[in-house]
């Protein structure tokens, strides 16, 4: 497994995928991770079962470099990586974007 280095953030969500309970995100350093969440979502208790119960599963946004919910739930970004980088051959830099 790769070293892991504490204090990333999130940077950009591409994908959200409601089906599948996974999310496709690009960290501060320009690495883009597939991260699944199917552990939490596919049984979940407390404030992932509210967020299903609301449909709200695809209405994540940013919050302080974190993914969260409307409904207050947060995932730690240094967790989600670590997620993303168990799943073989998701890690890969962001495209640059062309300067004009």
């Amino acid at each position: 497994m790769a070293k892991l280095s504490l204090g990333s953030q999130i940077q950009q969500i591409l994908e959200v995928n409601g089906e599948s309970f996974s999310v496709r995100v690009v960290y501060t350093d320009g690495k883009v991770f597939d991260i699944p969440l199917s552990g939490i979502f596919s049984k979940p208790k407390h404030l992932a079962a509210e967020i299903l119960r609301g449909n709200l599963f695809e209405r994540c946004f940013l919050e302080s470099g974190a993914l969260a919910w409307p409904n207050g739930l947060e995932l730690c970004p240094d967790a989600m990586r670590m997620w993303g980088q168990e799943v073989k051959g998701v890690v890969k830099k962001s495209p640059r974007k062309k300067r004009a």
